[in-house]
């Protein structure tokens, strides 16, 4: 599971605890050491963290231990986030290793808070969140979805976990029968485990997807991940990981709930089984049902960046522009998501005079926002290749990726541009808070 890794003096303790709680509470997990002692213990804490907080005081000024710490985070690239309790001068190693991030301190009236915040900034980055997302249906949310979701695990080698939002369950169906994907959801092991308490977390609660006329806003803690989600490699398929947490028509129920109150707990159950599960993957990637439902409000809330897909016509960017107007209208400014828009299933034949309009700023109006600059460099083309299949018996689900299918048939194109557009969304992801 990947932390936070709090450096120390040893002679901070009520600092030290004051961090890790306040981390703690935040969601993101803090690791630490005695602050003393040998390197191995530390050095692998370190190798496995997103960021390395820095406790700066007197004393770890100091502190041989810190040092070593810091310079052990620096050789592997992690962010350092400093947080200073005292007025101690920095010097040395500290004034030029530390200092030039040192923003926050116990003498700022929010200091522990911003802190924390640039913590968990760096955890989201860490893991990013994608929704895929338009208010108009048939523009291959479920295909980008389970493709690119392939693309972008087989050009990095990262762990990605996909999460089926949508009540059609389709993308669960891709890589599943839908027998397998019924009897997920009789176990809970589906996706209203994220929302509710289920049987996954105590034996004997109730499946809450027996009675839709029933909301349980007690609070549980997330599901292990290997009891949970459904894994899509497998020990003979490409290395990685590439998980599911499967789908179920029974999450429409929260569309026709009447309790306000109970609806909120349930969303904020979801953005911290959400935040929880951040912690194991590289990729976290929603499909979502093309309407603006409680579903969406969720999705938007947990996502770092929608992906929109369209067609290149205007009926897909009414879709779009509804979706746009959602996100500025109804989510508020702190979580609102970045939006980027991919064309998809666009005829190469001959170009398409739509989309060059579009990436020449000719839709930026009708669109509500500049279109022209959310616009992804990759499009994918028209191909009977990304026609959505059920698997077939006794096939590795992972054959269903495209970028790991079989040879021939005019695949290589395909391929290409499914690494194109992995490689785009990579450095979108890679690109720093606020760019």
């Amino acid at each position: 599971m990947s932390h936070v890794y709090i450096s120390h003096s040893g002679a901070d303790p009520d600092a030290l605890l004051a961090l890790h709680e306040a981390l703690r509470t935040a969601g993101v997990t803090p690791a630490y050491g005695t602050g003393t002692g040998e390197r191995a213990g530390a050095d692998e804490a370190i190798g496995r963290a997103f960021a390395l907080a820095v406790l700066v005081s007197a004393d770890a000024i100091r502190s041989r231990h810190v040092r070593a710490d810091v310079e052990a985070a620096r050789a592997r690239g992690l962010r350092i986030i400093p947080y200073q309790i005292d007025k101690a001068r920095l010097t040395g190693f500290f004034k030029t290793d530390v200092q030039p991030f040192l923003r926050h301190s116990s003498a700022q009236p929010d200091g522990l808070a911003r802190f924390v915040a640039e913590v968990q900034a760096a955890y989201r980055q860490k893991c990013p969140v994608i929704a895929v997302m338009n208010l108009k249906g048939g523009v291959g949310k479920t295909t980008v979805s389970a493709q690119l979701s392939g693309a972008w695990q087989a050009l990095t080698g990262g762990r990605v976990l996909m999460i089926d939002l949508d009540p059609q369950y389709n993308l669960t169906q891709t890589f599943f029968s839908m027998e397998a994907a019924d009897a997920f959801a009789a176990e809970d092991r589906s996706v209203i485990s994220l929302f509710e308490r289920s049987r996954l977390h105590a034996r004997d609660a109730v499946s809450p997807a027996e009675s839709w006329l029933t909301l349980t806003p007690a609070p549980f803690s997330p599901a292990a991940r290997d009891a949970f989600v459904h894994e899509l490699l497998g020990p003979d398929g490409p290395p990685g990981r590439l998980d599911l947490i499967s789908g179920q028509f029974e999450i429409s129920k929260y569309a026709f709930a009447a309790d306000p109150d109970a609806l909120a707990a349930i969303k904020q159950h979801f953005l911290r089984c959400i935040e929880h599960y951040r912690s194991e993957y590289d990729l976290i990637l929603f499909d979502t049902n093309p309407n603006a439902t409680f579903l969406t409000r969720c999705a938007l809330e947990a996502a770092d960046r929608v992906i929109a897909p369209m067609h290149a016509d205007i009926y897909s960017l009414r879709g779009v522009r509804l979706l746009g107007q959602v996100i500025r209208g109804q989510i508020g400014s702190a979580r609102q998501p970045d939006l980027s828009v991919l064309f998809n299933m666009v005829n190469r034949n001959e170009q398409s005079t739509f989309e060059a309009d579009a990436r020449n700023g000719a839709f930026d109006t009708l669109a509500g926002f500049p279109l022209s600059r959310a616009l992804m460099t990759a499009a994918l083309p028209r191909s009977a290749h990304f026609t959505v299949r059920a698997p077939e018996e006794g096939q590795p689900r992972w054959r269903q990726l495209l970028v790991h299918a079989g040879r021939g048939g005019g695949l290589k194109p395909i391929r290409n541009s499914l690494r194109q557009l992995a490689g785009d969304l990579r450095t979108l992801l890679d690109q720093p808070e606020g760019v």
